[in-house]
């Protein structure tokens, strides 16, 4: 079994991004138009159904076009299928079945997120434990029950958050087109890789997440009432180098894994795209 060698990986993920932003923001494009629409229409003062049902629309809008630019930029890197003339804008099957993989392991890596909010949420709790700070009584029980719960939640997320970065090998198989069960070769093929994948993904992800989190804090302070959509429309440029550099990462790893292989230290990319 081929051992990936994940900063490497991560590397040459981001040099390719990085050398060929153009033609990943050209499959991108017509998507992200879409969303920016919709970032413009829910300006508008709307009653609160239809807010709702706009809030509805946007999140679908996001799942659609997840998968429709990663499979453009899973098929740009591994098969060098990039499109010159006008703006790649659809949704068939191939994206129909990468979605489905995309969702079950988002769900995945989601729930136990899912289970920190609603933890953290129950205020009346948290007041309760921490009371004696502003000169309340001091409740033990209360104490240790609120902060075991979050000690419970944790290791959930870090165990929810390895499982998925191999699941996710699935993912630039279904962009090509593989048969069988994906999820369950994807977790087979990489028994011996969980640590480089977990560790690889992460560097991958999280220099766009935290310059999301950092732009947020400085429109919130800034802008105020438009701080909203441009903090929304900033996420969105952020979750494009998300799926970009993911794709990039499992695009090479996926190589790899199927050429047994290696990534050399200083390769520019394992299947660059032309």
């Amino acid at each position: 079994m081929v051992k990936i060698a994940a900063w490497h990986t991560a590397g040459a993920a981001y040099r390719i991004v990085a050398e060929h932003l153009g033609e990943f923001v050209h499959l991108a494009l017509g998507w992200l138009t879409c969303l920016l629409a919709c970032v413009v229409i829910k300006m508008l003062p709307w009653p609160g159904v239809v807010a709702l049902l706009l809030d509805l629309l946007t999140a679908a809008c996001i799942a659609i076009a997840s998968a429709a630019i990663s499979v453009g930029c899973y098929r740009a890197v591994l098969h060098n299928d990039v499109y010159y003339g006008g703006i790649p804008f659809s949704f068939g099957a191939r994206e129909l079945r990468y979605a489905r993989f995309q969702t079950a392991i988002a769900a995945l890596l989601l729930a136990p997120f899912a289970l920190l909010v609603l933890w953290m949420g129950e205020t009346q709790w948290w007041r309760d434990a921490f009371a004696f700070l502003w000169g309340g009584g001091f409740q033990p029980l209360g104490l240790l029950f609120v902060i075991g719960g979050l000690v419970a939640i944790l290791p959930l997320i870090v165990a929810s958050a390895a499982a998925a970065t191999r699941l996710l090998l699935a993912l630039p198989a279904a962009a090509i087109d593989e048969p069988g069960r994906l999820l369950r070769d994807a977790w087979t093929h990489t028994a011996e890789n969980a640590r480089p994948l977990f560790f690889g993904w992460l560097a991958c992800i999280l220099a766009p997440i935290a310059l999301w989190e950092s732009l947020w804090l400085a429109l919130d302070h800034a802008l105020g009432a438009l701080a909203a959509p441009l903090v929304e429309l900033a996420g969105y440029g952020c979750y494009f180098f998300v799926l970009t550099l993911t794709a990039a990462f499992y695009a090479y790893v996926y190589a790899q894994l199927a050429e047994g292989e290696v990534l050399a230290d200083g390769a520019a990319a394992a299947v660059p795209v032309e």
